[in-house]
């Protein structure tokens, strides 16, 4: 009859350590994301775009997360100047940064429109066409890149009332090669478009401690 009776209780209070358990892990979790964007203008430039911080009415912010896309467009073009036939690769490329208020990178993104041309020797006229040469009116490409960020400082910097001014740069970066005597030209615009997205849960909440002797009181 004892040794029932000690089992039952045994049960009984694996039950209640349960249920703590699950109160104890159980919270709430979102996400809120905000949008901004900067039009298509001639790569180099500086700006910022500007994002509501996070509202910490709603809970703890567990990480912030950063998504960028770069769009290029523009026009490429080369002139061979070798003696002989050239393989010639073009890329019209701009490299879009964001960044923290301080300036230290946040996500990073290069769009690149790339191009690759047979040519025969310099045919005489350096008019970026002919045999020797091509012009591009109207490339174009997109990237997206992003990251996350967990770290104290950066939970803390997007915490708060108003909102964060967040610099981003785009940074004309296109090139070429395939001759060793090669005239180049382009002409490179940029737009930027980024998203910061909070995750946060709820936050925790201290209780007391429940000692194992406190749990055997309650059923005596």
């Amino acid at each position: 009859m004892f040794q029932m009776r000690l089992r039952s209780t045994h049960l009984s209070l694996l039950g209640v350590v349960a249920a703590l358990s699950i109160g104890a892990s159980a919270c709430l979790a979102g996400t809120v994301t905000h949008s901004a964007a900067l039009p298509l203008s001639a790569t180099n430039w500086s700006s910022s775009m500007s994002f509501p911080k996070f509202d910490s009415s709603l809970g703890c912010l567990d990480s912030v997360c950063f998504s960028l896309s770069g769009y290029v467009q523009g026009v490429g073009k080369f002139e061979s100047l070798d003696a002989s036939p050239a393989t010639v690769t073009m890329n019209l490329q701009a490299t879009l940064t964001l960044m923290r208020p301080d300036a230290t990178t946040l996500v990073v993104t290069i769009p690149v429109a790339q191009t690759v041309d047979n040519v025969t020797a310099f045919d005489g006229v350096a008019d970026f066409g002919g045999t020797s040469g091509k012009t591009y009116s109207a490339l174009s490409s997109s990237s997206v890149d992003g990251g996350c960020s967990a770290a104290v400082a950066d939970r803390t910097l997007f915490t708060g009332t108003g909102n964060i001014i967040l610099p981003c740069t785009a940074a004309g970066s296109s090139n070429g090669s395939g001759a060793g005597n090669l005239i180049l030209q382009f002409n490179t615009d940029a737009s930027a478009s980024a998203q910061v997205t909070y995750h946060y849960s709820t936050c925790a909440t201290p209780t007391k401690s429940s000692s194992w002797g406190t749990l055997k009181a309650l059923y005596r």
